[in-house]
């Protein structure tokens, strides 16, 4: 992956985190939320895995 491509890569998941963030959670059932904070989660690590590979490379 080159740098440009982990960028946009992270701007991307940086977007889905936003957007699973700002869901009403009143509005789901228990097994949604665990979903959503699962995929938060998973979202994060790449976030950071990323964010640790552009470091090094710089």
């Amino acid at each position: 992956m080159d740098k440009q491509e982990a960028l946009s890569n992270l701007k991307q998941y940086e977007s889905e985190i936003n957007k699973y963030q700002s869901l009403s959670r009143g509005l789901m059932t228990r097994e949604e939320m665990i979903v959503i904070d699962r995929k938060i989660s998973q979202l994060k690590e790449r976030t950071k895995a990323i964010r640790s590979m552009l470091s090094v490379e710089t």
